[in-house]
């Protein structure tokens, strides 16, 4: 009885050690701890409920879990989530991959959806970072809904109260309409009264004047004044045919004046080979002047006279200091691109009213200096891939330098851009900068 008790203990403890193991296999299985896994980040402004240990999927197919989700530092700094995810399924993740926060149904658990990259981009390394897309919240979408007929309602309550004003205006219309034909209709009959008593007179004062009756009557009847009317016309006649005559002969004067053989021609002549030499000399001199800049003994000497062309110069030369000589200091101004920029409509980066201020605040430290020094916009931009660095750079540099130049009358041709990227030796984070740095190149003597 005793040992068959035992045996029955011990089959029990084993059935479920075994049914242990098996539990343990079957979750880590699903989990996918017995597979080679690799890591990668994404960031997120809203993490929508995501929890530790939420399922990722790559192109719809489970791929590995989130193992942690750093909470950020501060208000503007995103959510930094770590994606475990298997190593068969890492030829599909490159750098231009996507993540997004979805719901698994309708109400269901969040997990993280990766979109597979493409042939083109390069694959994504151990612990790098790939895009992200912000999750779609319902909550957020039913809060526009309510906001949209809140100001539905409110511009119909408006054009309600517009209609009633609308009719209210038109019936005052009507009636000083109303009233304005009744007081016409008085004035109408004085009027046309008016008009009959002069129609009468006018009749009455023809008639004297075709009976000559009268000073008028007189004139009209009498043909003595049209006998002097007449010899005044005749006499008009002769003096402009003198006029005239004298006309013609000024001309001849003139023409002779200014012919070929005139002196006119001579001096017209001498004047238009005089201003042809001096347009001559002045190109030629342009010429020789631009030559002397770019010669090996008198470059140096253009530079620190500050007559060179910024738009010659290369990002690479300008790294290496040709703006920067022993005659000439550079004075230079780190302004980050969360305080400068904010996205429109169209995710294209604009300047705000705040970065405006800012903005004019740098510039009160640079107005005091000569105008001619040369002066850089420096455009930095820390993204994925160096085309993007490059074009955002550059567009951070282009609109500063457009609104620094219209409001404060630089002049343009001592102003220039430089797409920087990423790297910005001496920034305030060491060799890498997020922003816009302004530097302006100042002759020692005017320190």
């Amino acid at each position: 009885m005793i040992r068959t008790r035992v045996a029955a203990v011990g089959a029990f403890v084993l059935g479920g050690i075994l049914l242990f193991g098996v539990g343990l296999f079957l979750i880590g299985d699903r989990r996918m701890l017995f597979e080679k896994n690799f890591e990668v980040y994404a960031e997120f402004a809203k993490i929508a409920g995501l929890q530790k240990g939420a399922i990722v999927r790559v192109s719809g197919m489970d791929a590995g879990e989130v193992e942690t989700i750093h909470v950020p530092s501060g208000p503007t700094q995103p959510f930094r989530v770590k994606l475990r995810i298997r190593n068969t399924l890492r030829p599909l993740i490159r750098v231009d991959s996507v993540a997004s926060i979805q719901n698994d149904g309708l109400v269901g658990n969040k997990f993280v959806q990766v979109e597979a990259g493409s042939e083109q981009a390069e694959a994504v390394a151990d612990g790098g970072t790939i895009r992200s897309r912000e999750p779609f919240d319902l909550a957020d979408v039913l809060e526009k809904m309510r906001e949209t007929v809140e100001t539905v309602n409110a511009m119909v309550a408006d054009v309600h109260g517009k209609v009633d004003e609308a009719f209210g205006t038109l019936t005052a219309v009507a009636k000083d309409a109303q009233s304005l034909m009744n007081e016409f209709g008085g004035d109408a009959r004085h009027i046309l009264l008016a008009a009959r008593k002069v129609s009468t007179d006018l009749e009455a004062i023809v008639t004297n004047v075709r009976a000559g009756r009268g000073s008028v009557g007189q004139l009209v009847t009498d043909d003595s004044l049209y006998r002097s009317a007449k010899n005044i016309a005749a006499e008009a006649e002769k003096v402009m045919a003198t006029v005239r005559e004298a006309s013609e002969e000024a001309k001849a004067a003139i023409s002779d004046f200014r012919g070929d053989g005139g002196p006119m021609k001579g001096v017209t002549g001498d004047l238009q080979e005089t201003l042809a030499a001096a347009r001559d000399a002045m190109t030629d001199l342009a010429e020789s002047t631009e030559a002397l800049k770019h010669n090996f003994f008198f470059r140096g000497f253009f530079n620190r006279r500050g007559f060179f062309d910024l738009d010659e110069v290369s990002v690479q030369e300008y790294r290496q200091g040709a703006l920067a000589t022993k005659d000439r200091r550079v004075f230079r101004i780190w302004l980050k691109a969360s305080m400068l920029f904010e996205k429109d409509a169209n995710g294209q980066e604009r300047l705000t009213d705040a970065g405006r201020a800012r903005l004019d605040s740098a510039m009160s430290q640079f107005v005091r200096y000569p105008k001619r020094s040369p002066f850089v916009v420096e455009g930095y931009a820390q993204v994925v891939t160096f085309d993007e660095r490059f074009l955002l750079s550059r567009h951070r540099a282009q609109v500063v330098r457009d609104y620094l130049v219209g409001k404060y009358a630089l002049d343009s041709s001592f102003v220039t851009t430089m797409a920087m990227g990423e790297q910005a030796d001496g920034s305030p984070e060491g060799d890498r900068w997020d922003g816009v740095g302004l530097a302006m190149f100042i002759a020692t003597s005017a320190l």
